[in-house]
């Protein structure tokens, strides 16, 4: 279990918020994808590996884009076929490590984008996905990953705003 020096692990993938990432963490790159309905609600899934829910999205696999692999990770996760329509914002997330079952700790530096619908069509679940659900910016979900709060945040309160930290 992956625990930070000196502390109890609380689950099998899990956030510490305010710690900041050791020497010893890797760096993993990554995208989201924020999907927005006629309603103004976005898509979130929960994930089968804890209880989070979250935007879709995932790793950058070797000798692939940010914008292929969005693609990728919205259409094994929801069953969605996207199109980016642009970047909404870089996050590197430094106060924030994401700890795995086996030990390894990762920052995430990632980019989310929007993206719009243009076919397929939403799965009930698979090996990585329990639910997709869409919420609106007044009921996201209590236990929403840390960093997907914080790119929501940012969408909800200037959209056509471009994120970069």
């Amino acid at each position: 279990m992956c625990a930070w020096p000196g502390r109890r692990p609380v689950a099998e993938l899990h956030f510490r918020i305010g710690e900041g990432v050791t020497r010893e963490a890797r760096i993993r790159l990554g995208c989201s994808i924020t999907i927005v309905d006629d309603e103004g609600r976005v898509l979130l899934q929960k994930r089968r590996d804890g209880d989070w829910w979250g935007l879709p999205g995932g790793g950058v696999d070797p000798g692939e884009t940010f914008t292929a692999a969005a693609i990728r990770e919205t259409r094994e996760e929801t069953g969605l076929e996207v199109e980016i329509v642009r970047l909404l914002g870089a996050f590197t997330e430094p106060d924030i490590c994401v700890c795995y079952p086996d030990g390894s700790r990762v920052q995430i530096a990632s980019l989310n984008f929007l993206a719009r619908i243009v076919g397929g069509r939403l799965i009930e679940s698979n090996g990585e996905t329990a639910e997709l659900r869409w919420f609106g910016a007044d009921n996201l979900p209590a236990n929403l990953m840390p960093t997907h709060r914080r790119r929501l945040a940012h969408f909800f309160a200037a959209p056509e705003r471009l994120h970069v930290d």
